[in-house]
């Protein structure tokens, strides 16, 4: 992630050298779209467990795996899919949000997912693949345009 203001783009290496402005432009927000498409996709289902119907089936799952307090745990997933998503989405406390979806993906993956994964069926990629988009952002931060960034303090 570059530090300043203004991101260098070698007019010559591009297939379309006109495009050069419009890139030197949109590249410093690339990384502030993935930090807050990657919020946005997890806070419906967040919300969806909290203030809709999701939870019952959810908290059933658990349930099936023996887990105590399945309800419990189903709201608790879903305070972090839509708060934690509503803090990635505006970079505050980002790499503890980030943290808490990278376990969350792998648990998914690895071990509700995967006993029974073949790629393209179970959704085994989409979770690996946010669970790698987690960790970039957890490497991260908040990044250039967020509000942790604002306050001048990150964890």
């Amino acid at each position: 992630m570059s530090t300043t203001s203004e991101i260098k783009i070698d007019r010559k290496a591009l297939f379309v050298p006109a495009a050069a402005p419009l890139y030197a432009v949109l590249a410093p927000f690339g990384y502030t779209l993935i930090r807050v498409a990657l919020g946005l996709i997890l806070m419906p289902h967040g919300y969806a467990k909290l203030f809709l119907t999701d939870a019952v089936p959810t908290a059933r799952h658990f349930a099936h795996w023996g887990w105590a307090y399945p309800l419990a745990w189903a709201y608790f997933i879903g305070a972090i899919e839509f708060f934690g998503g509503l803090l990635l989405a505006l970079g505050l406390f980002t790499r503890i949000a980030a943290a808490a979806f990278v376990i969350e993906m792998a648990v998914i993956s690895f071990a509700v997912l995967y006993p029974h994964w073949d790629w393209g069926k179970h959704g085994m990629e989409y979770t690996v693949l946010m669970g790698i988009v987690a960790i970039a952002i957890f490497l991260g931060g908040g990044g250039r345009y967020s509000v942790d960034r604002m306050i001048g303090r990150e964890f």
